[in-house]
């Protein structure tokens, strides 16, 4: 259950994800969330001719995404809707400031993702998992519109040490 698709008008892309990670952070006065997903290059289940063979691997990211909970463990069964891709937020000194929640990045180049909806639950093994669903603006540049996409996603190789996180997590 490690997948990236998208859902392109001329084809569907499958990525299969090499790692993932999901951490809650305390970042200036707030509360944020963190999620890395990074597909690997593996094309084989690819045919020659399709659009995937154009962009073989991308990563996907939420960044400082207020959320009103403590830890990882907390996130189980709840409901996340981040409808835009950036906000603009007051920085310390009072300065509007342009914030990019979600993003993809292929071939170096960042899309903005938007409609996101994520859902959290915890598998039969007690594994954090993750489903994502929403849109990116065309990286393939075939179409005008954007491309619905889907991500199931694990994180088994995050290992949450509160110990270690507690003066990031816990304002003093």
């Amino acid at each position: 259950m490690k997948t990236i698709k998208f859902f392109h008008s001329d084809e569907t892309l499958n990525y299969k994800i090499e790692r993932s990670l999901c951490k809650v952070v305390f970042q200036g006065n707030k509360k944020c969330l963190l999620v890395e997903i990074h597909s690997n290059d593996d094309l084989e289940h690819v045919e020659g001719d399709s659009l995937q063979n154009e962009f073989p691997q991308l990563s996907l990211f939420i960044d400082d995404f207020p959320l009103d909970v403590e830890s990882v463990e907390q996130l189980t069964g709840k409901k996340v809707s981040i409808p835009y891709g950036f906000a603009e937020e007051e920085d310390e000194e009072g300065e509007l400031v342009e914030v990019y929640y979600t993003s993809l990045n292929v071939s170096e180049d960042d899309y903005e993702t938007v409609n996101n909806e994520l859902n959290f639950s915890v598998n039969d093994k007690g594994i954090l998992t993750l489903n994502w669903k929403g849109e990116v603006q065309d990286f393939t540049q075939n179409t005008e519109g954007d491309i619905p996409f889907e991500i199931e996603c694990t994180f088994e190789e995050f290992e949450f040490n509160e110990d270690e996180f507690e003066e990031i997590i816990k304002p003093k």
